[in-house]
């Protein structure tokens, strides 16, 4: 490879002089294929291919500011001449040098230059620049944008690196962009400060267990193949490129001392270290590996074409069976099985398909659907094979440029039309996506048919649904914060064995729906609650004139999971004061629909009711020592009944949380300590202190044991 040869400007050389030597050095050095000088848009995609680039262009056009045609992908007021020249050959220069994949910017300083020079009353060539133009250029940039930094910046750099060196001023410009910097909001991770702008960028949660709703319902084909994309997402914080650039061979596994763990090969964006990133539940594996599956099975024959126009580029795929028609007249039958379509394609339709009639006709049985009396049309097998062909983009078969994945390699190449809802599905035609259409999907087209609508649903407030595929990436660093990890293992994402995560796709469950509601305030929907637990909270509402939600972050407390429900006790205040009695515990928290509590319910119960019957028939049977166990076994008994009957009622919504009214008499450790000081304080004020049987039956009285 030769070496790079960067222009320099000659002292002795009138600007003018160095502008043409400039010119005519970036002719000869252009590192573009397939660009005409003269043209005033440049396609670049194949100069430096990105991730997941698929079928997006890069096109580089030499508008001015003036262009009313503005963000088209058409160039209707071109920059003015000599000023043309000089933006052609020093865009040339900086992607020959920096080979940059977001060169837009460079050409939005290049419009407030020769727009700052023309205001100026100047001509629009660069030899005319100086201090104040530049000035100039800078105010019309922090005009058009609302962040104008980064634009400063390239319009800085043009100075300091193309213009400067090549010394095409007559007189050296010394200059400084004087666009203050703005520090961004990351969207992928909690910031200790300002934590109220990063929460508004929070997805709701809500969305999220929509979309699961949706993935488990559904068996529309669009719906599955966004709820598939959306499981990735929420497999680990990535970005949407590079979901869409997972090969075939993605699932990774690993032996550890607990057993084998599932992964995904992992290809980050922006020169991030390939790596696994591991499943944080068996749940969540489990729900990957079938996504994988279906993505794997949905796009066999997309992917089994593209292999094909990878081996025979300019020829037309034809399933086996279809082979000797190349070359010869098809009918429309014929061309939809061609195409992997399922139905045959309409004659109306027939232009869509870019198929163009021959005159002639057919009536042979075997090559349409049903018997036409009159015959069935012909047409170009040219016309079918130039429309699919236009279908692949000039680097094809290249999809993601940072590592070389190829269509047939690629997990998210899969037929043509399968995310459009009202298009049937072309099988045997490959195509890869974009964010926008993933974007699209999750509703960010708010007049066109998204996941949500097709689903019948909505916010609170009855607004259409919305999320983005960044939004995911946010969310989970979001709750990867909640839980204090350091910030590199964030960053890493790794999925070692210490996996404590919870399952945040799987249907979630309702304790991390808690936490999430008691961190994300109103990203996440309202908790219903029922019985005691709507009592205390109507309570805390009219005595501190709270709201209901601050009275149920107050009421809620501290979240945990045990074995018979959910626990809002802080324990950072004080130890367990019911050790394992959590149905008498006026802190604890069962939910209505949850299949785990209920199931813990109805073995308490069949527990308790055998301790019963067999105390019972011991007291029957004047066994000592009887009735205290009936006394500590009936009661809570009779408490799992009543949280069973809660369980069952069908007037009770799922999602409940609901807390049992507190007992007559606490069970609890500190009851009992209070009751013993209580009968020791009263037995030194007797004249004959208790004696062992009275203190017992003094406890007794207060129903203890």
């Amino acid at each position: 490879m030769g070496e790079l040869v960067h222009f320099a400007g000659k002292s002795e050389l009138a600007a003018s002089a160095n502008l043409e030597n400039f010119i005519l050095h970036a002719k000869a050095n252009i590192p573009f294929t397939n660009v005409i000088w003269d043209e005033n848009s440049w396609d670049i995609t194949s100069f430096n291919i990105g991730k997941n680039q698929g079928r997006r262009k890069d096109i580089a056009h030499f508008k001015c500011m003036r262009d009313p045609s503005k963000n088209k992908s058409i160039v209707e007021i071109p920059f003015e001449r000599p000023f043309l020249e000089f933006a052609k050959s020093a865009f040339s220069e900086i992607m020959r040098r920096f080979r940059l994949k977001e060169f837009k910017r460079y050409l939005y300083a290049m419009q407030a230059i020769e727009q700052a020079l023309l205001n100026a009353g100047r001509n629009a060539c660069i030899t005319a620049l100086d201090a104040t133009v530049l000035d100039d250029a800078a105010q019309l940039l922090r005009e058009r944008f609302k962040d104008a930094w980064s634009v400063g910046r390239c319009l800085e750099r043009l100075l300091t690196q193309i213009i400067a060196p090549a010394k095409l001023t007559p007189t050296f410009i010394e200059w400084v962009s004087p666009i203050p910097y703005k520090q961004q909001i990351r969207t992928d991770r909690v910031a200790p400060k300002n934590n109220d702008q990063v929460v508004g960028r929070l997805p709701s949660v809500q969305t999220i267990l929509d979309l699961a709703d949706i993935h488990h319902t559904s068996e529309h084909i669009p719906d599955r193949v966004v709820t598939a994309f959306v499981t990735l997402a929420m497999f680990a914080p990535s970005r949407g490129s590079e979901i869409l650039s997972l090969p075939l061979n993605c699932i990774r596994h690993v032996q550890s001392d607990e057993g084998t763990m599932m992964g995904l090969a992992w290809d980050p964006a922006k020169n991030g270290v390939p790596l696994t990133k591991f499943a944080a539940s068996e749940q969540f594996e489990r729900l990957a590996t079938e996504t994988v599956d279906f993505l794997l099975e949905l796009g066999i024959p997309a992917r089994k074409a593209a292999l094909w126009y990878a081996q025979n580029p300019g020829r037309l795929y034809l399933p086996p069976e279809l082979e000797n028609l190349r070359g010869k007249p098809i009918t429309l039958y014929e061309a939809s099985k061609i195409l992997g379509k399922k139905t045959e394609i309409h004659s109306s339709h027939a232009v869509r398909y870019g198929l163009v009639r021959t005159g002639g006709k057919t009536s042979d049985p075997l090559r349409v659907s049903d018997l036409k009396a009159r015959g069935a049309a012909l047409f170009e097998f040219s016309s079918l094979e130039s429309f699919v062909l236009k279908k692949l983009p000039e680097i094809f078969p290249i999809l993601d440029g940072s590592t070389g994945l190829k269509w047939q390699d690629a997990l998210f190449v899969l037929p043509e039309n399968v995310l459009n809802p009202t298009a049937e599905s072309l099988f045997n035609v490959p195509a890869v996506f974009s964010i926008n259409q993933i974007n699209n999907q999750l509703g960010s087209n708010p007049n066109g048919v998204t996941i949500f609508s097709r689903n019948g649903k909505t916010n609170r407030d009855g607004s259409p649904m919305t999320i983005t595929t960044h939004g995911f990436r946010h969310l989970l660093n979001t709750l990867a914060q909640s839980k204090h990890l350091s910030q590199s293992l964030i960053a890493f994402w790794s999925g070692r064995r210490d996996v404590r995560q919870n399952a945040w796709y799987d249907h979630l469950p309702q304790e991390a729906f808690i936490e999430a509601y008691l961190k994300l305030g109103d990203n996440v929907g309202g908790l219903s609650s029922g019985e005691a637990l709507g009592d205390k909270l109507h309570a805390l509402i009219a005595s501190h004139g709270l709201t209901e939600r601050e009275a149920m972050g107050i009421e809620l407390g501290a979240i945990s999971m045990t074995r018979y429900g959910l626990c809002k006790h802080d324990y950072a205040l004080t130890p367990c004061p019911l050790d394992k009695d959590c149905v008498n515990c006026s802190e604890h928290v069962f939910v209505k629909g949850d299949s785990r509590h209920k199931a813990e319910a109805e073995f308490q119960f069949k527990m308790h009711k055998n301790a019963v019957a067999a105390a019972s028939a011991a007291l029957a049977n004047g066994e000592p020592g009887a009735s205290r166990w009936l006394k500590q076994n009936q009661p809570r008994m009779e408490r799992w009944a009543l949280v069973l009957e809660k369980m069952n009622d069908p007037t009770i919504p799922d999602g409940t949380m609901i807390t049992l009214p507190p007992p007559e008499n606490t069970q609890s450790k500190t009851g009992l300590a209070h009751a013993v000081r209580m009968i020791t304080t009263d037995s030194k004020q007797q004249q004959e202190p208790y004696s062992a049987d009275e203190a017992e039956a003094a406890l007794l009285s207060l129903e203890f044991f």
